[in-house]
């Protein structure tokens, strides 16, 4: 997942090189047995999916173009907050100016997934985000 401008600038640009290698793999591939070029190019395009989907995800967030995100677990929640963190267009430094951290925390916290935070601290980031959490808690039978 990417979680700021620096890193959606980075996966451009592997998403660049792959596209190059894609390219390049037919060509310098010729002396390669089918299916190993094959295998190989599968691979490529597998990875450069993966990236575009990333950056696809990203731009849509910080472009606004998300205003539900849906959890299945509480474990998810920290994902939906920093995914609403960048849909509201604001940095780490902004949120940890907002919660008076450091942006360094903020980072911290989002490149951990929030994992260990308490509850009360997830609260707070919900609240200085002006996200609404609504749980619904569904017993299935055994």
């Amino acid at each position: 997942m990417i979680t700021n401008e620096r890193q959606y600038a980075i996966t451009k640009a592997q998403a660049e090189r792959f596209k190059e290698s894609l390219a390049k793999a037919d060509e310098h591939g010729k002396k390669l047995h089918p299916k190993v070029r094959k295998a190989m190019r599968e691979g490529l395009q597998s990875q450069l999916q993966d990236l575009e989907t990333e950056i696809a995800e990203f731009e849509k967030l910080r472009d606004g173009k998300v205003t539900t995100i849906v959890v299945n677990s509480i474990v998810d929640i920290a994902v939906a907050l920093i995914q609403a963190r960048i849909a509201r267009n604001w940095t780490q430094k902004e949120l940890g100016e907002r919660l008076n951290l450091p942006e360094q925390q903020i980072q911290r916290y989002e490149s951990t997934r929030y994992k260990g935070v308490a509850v009360e601290r997830l609260q707070e980031v919900a609240d200085a985000l002006n996200v609404r959490v609504q749980e619904v808690v569904t017993i299935e039978q055994r």
